[in-house]
């Protein structure tokens, strides 16, 4: 019983630690691949494609480039 409360707590502090991006969008590209819409899902980094640029929250970028490239 203790082994399953234990990972019922490490999982709810996990879930509530996802980060909240929120700010500034820049420019990073000018395509948009499935592949990077998987990615971007996956992760929970939100993003915006518009006239051909897409972009993502100035605090997301390191995440971006270490997981999505």
């Amino acid at each position: 019983m203790k082994k399953i409360m234990l990972f019922v707590t490490i999982t709810s502090i996990l879930s509530a630690c996802q980060p909240n991006y929120t700010g500034k969008y820049i420019e990073i590209g000018d395509s948009l691949t499935e592949y990077e819409k998987e990615c971007f899902k996956e992760h929970q980094i939100p993003y915006q494609y518009e006239k051909g640029k897409l972009y993502i929250p100035e605090d997301a970028f390191d995440v971006v480039i270490n997981t999505c490239s």
